[in-house]
């Protein structure tokens, strides 16, 4: 029989004693012609083979340590020598396992499994039950009601690693997807019931899937570099310590949920896919870190399902790529994620150039909420990132691609920023410059502002809830800077890669697209002219920035303010069924003649109307503003007179049905001169 308790440096153990080897001899013959005081299983051990003296646990570390096949027909101990040692049989049976350093925590050990072991929990124990719920449309949930107590325990010093990434692995696994509550039929194999104590130290290095139960604790949970067999997490998993991840988990699945309410940070090195069945709501509340260029969050919540991300997906500069910090993950400057990071030297010289890169792809038709409304703290704060795969004025720093129509949300209670361009294929893997597909919600708690400060790329529906602001553009200039930190000289400096705008748009309105305003809407492009169209709601719209903004087709019913820049309409519409406060500059598009509001016309002394003339039809060669409320004039009238006119015609070009009330402060005529006046409800002109 094989003997695998290894050291690290000689491949048979040094510290077995003699008296060791021949109790481990001496069982394994026993297990295999069925003797002993137990009762014993035909080709293995059971776990009544030595009292471990302690609760009545059985020591069963001598045929772990022979690759021994062990039934539990109780409760068991493993005592790990220090060192490595790997275990190529299997455990089956019920009981609870407990591993232990054999030396205390200050000797740590590691047992390597190979195989999947599939005890469980006795019967009078199991809790835990999975029910089966179908979403019509959607698929179904398997809902896990209760928590089994832990079927495993892993002691402060001890490391269980599940797999060692190569051909060897057999599905390693502690699992058990069926027990005397649960048949197979429900739980599919989909769902783990053997829970894990965890305060030691659980190590994901698997060739094959690795699905795992609850697990609680202290501990961490560390999936190695390059080990791409997968693995995930179902129910809630309540350990204290760090989700450290170097190529891809799933969290959950399409019908299982996971949950971690505890847990310090994440740490993410690879592709982290996070999920939420139909029916479901998914928090993650978790600060997840990122070390170097490459790795990215996708999401899939299914159906009617969502995912909350409360937490902020950032940069970290003291967990470097390949080298988890698994007591305190963080970033020193909150500044490096608003940059583009470089290291030179020192432990974080292996994250190389572009460190602060993230990705995030939303895959599923449900919805992935960021932020929780209780702070501002943005998911994914970032430099400068426009949706172009390369932008001209620099290389971004983050990417969001919106798939397969699901829907962006945004929930916080005071000013956030979005420096990232929503599109389709614009970062990771599919750099096509696609255009998104999916829906973009800033949620109506109050103080939710949300400036988007750089061009948007995706189809879909844009919705402002009450009480909540979206902003396009931030009206000031917003920098790339390339930071380079010098670890060895502890120094830093910073270049000024380029300089953005801070403009904003969204795509032209295509079949399905639509804003739907029930709070506020904010243009403060300073150079970049936009049109907007398709909006409706109960909401308000102002005009801020330096450029212009024209707008048709709209049926929001909130009031129209232009303190800045120039509005103009494309359509008799433009302005919904509200009232128009102008306060810069109002005028009609090229070819537009006609504006009706559903409400009241009001321009205040620093407001300027700019109105053409080119004919004697009103609303096809004559531009004519109508109100249903009352028109307050005030400011400056530009009135651009040409076309064939007859000497005495009198032109009307503003009608009041509210009334007519003030005056242009001033009237700046271009073209054939012509008199204005005004009476109860008409200003108009005449041609002299």
């Amino acid at each position: 029989m094989l003997l695998t308790s290894l050291d690290p440096v000689n491949p048979i153990s040094s510290r077995l004693s003699a008296l060791a080897l021949a109790s481990i001899l001496a069982l394994a013959a026993l297990a295999a012609c069925g003797g002993g005081s137990g009762s014993a299983s035909s080709d293995g051990a059971t776990a009544q083979g030595e009292s471990a003296g302690s609760g009545g646990a059985a020591d069963i570390t001598a045929a772990i340590l022979a690759n021994a096949n062990v039934v539990l027909t109780g409760d068991a101990v493993i005592r790990l020598p220090a060192g490595v040692s790997t275990y190529t049989g299997v455990i089956s049976g019920q009981g609870r396992l407990t591993l232990t350093p054999a030396g205390g925590s200050a000797s740590p050990g590691t047992l390597v499994i190979t195989q999947a072991s599939t005890f469980t929990l006795p019967d009078a124990q199991q809790v835990q039950v999975v029910t089966k719920k179908t979403w019509p449309g959607a698929g179904y949930q398997l809902e896990i009601a209760g928590s089994n107590p832990p079927v495993l325990t892993i002691d402060a010093g001890a490391t269980l690693q599940i797999g060692t990434n190569s051909s060897a692995d057999n599905n390693p696994n502690i699992i058990a997807t069926s027990d005397s509550k649960n048949p197979a039929s429900v739980v599919n194999g989909e769902v783990n019931l053997d829970n894990i104590l965890n305060n030691g130290r659980l190590v994901l290095k698997s060739a094959n899937f690795i699905r795992l139960g609850q697990v609680s604790g202290s501990g961490s949970i560390s999936q190695l570099p390059d080990v791409w067999g997968g693995n995930t997490l179902g129910g809630a998993s309540s350990f204290s310590g760090v989700l450290s991840l170097s190529a891809g988990q799933d969290f959950g699945s399409n019908h299982v949920a996971a949950a971690l309410p505890n847990a310090k940070a994440v740490l993410n090195e690879g592709s982290w896919l996070v999920w939420s069945p139909p029916g479901s709501v998914v928090t993650v509340k978790q600060d997840i870190f990122e070390a170097a260029f490459g790795g990215d969050i996708n999401f899939h919540p299914i159906g009617n399902s969502t995912i909350v991300m409360s937490g902020v997906y950032g940069h970290t500069d003291n967990s470097p790529h390949g080298s988890p910090n698994l007591v305190d993950p963080g970033l020193s400057d909150p500044g490096l994620n608003l940059a583009k990071v470089i290291y030179r030297g020192g432990a974080n010289a292996v994250n190389g150039n572009d460190a602060s890169y993230r990705g995030i792809n939303i895959e599923a038709g449900g919805t992935v909420q960021w932020g929780d409304g209780t702070h501002n703290r943005f998911f994914l704060p970032s430099a400068p990132s426009p949706a172009a795969v390369n932008p001209p004025a620099g290389k971004k720093n983050a990417y969001i691609n919106l798939h397969r129509g699901g829907t962006l949300a945004f929930n916080y209670n005071g000013p956030v920023t979005l420096n990232v361009g929503i599109t389709g294929g614009g970062g990771g893997p599919d750099k096509s410059e696609t255009t998104g597909a999916g829906n973009v919600t800033v949620m109506g708690t109050p103080g939710n502002d949300v400036t988007f400060a750089q061009p948007q790329n995706y189809h879909g529906i844009t919705t402002i809830g009450a009480k909540a602001v979206l902003r396009l553009g931030t009206g000031q200039p917003v920098p790339l800077n390339y930071i380079t930190i010098n670890a060895d000289k502890n120094t830093r400096s910073t270049l000024l890669q380029a300089t953005y705008s801070g403009d904003a748009s969204l795509l032209p309105a295509a079949a399905g697209d639509a804003i739907v305003n029930d709070g506020q809407l904010v243009v403060q492009n300073t150079s970049t002219d936009i049109a907007l169209s398709n909006i409706s709601g109960s909401g308000s719209l102002l005009q801020r920035g330096s450029a212009s903004t024209t707008l048709s087709g709209n049926r929001y019913s909130g009031t129209t303010t232009i303190d800045g820049g120039t509005l103009l309409a494309a359509g008799a519409d433009a302005f919904g069924t509200g009232s128009v406060v102008n306060n810069a500059a109002l005028g009609f598009a090229s070819g537009q003649h006609e504006l009706g509001l559903g409400g009241s016309f009001t321009q205040g002394a620093n407001g300027v109307l700019t109105m053409n003339i080119a004919g004697t039809r009103p609303g096809v060669d004559q531009d004519h503003l109508s109100t249903a409320g009352r028109a307050v004039l005030g400011g400056t009238l530009k009135l651009n007179v040409g076309g064939s006119l007859a000497s005495g015609q009198t032109l009307v070009l503003i009608e009041a049905a509210g009334g007519l009330s003030g005056a242009f402060g001033s009237i700046d005529i271009q073209g054939t001169q012509v008199v204005t006046g005004q009476d109860a409800t008409r200003f108009f002109v005449r041609i002299p």
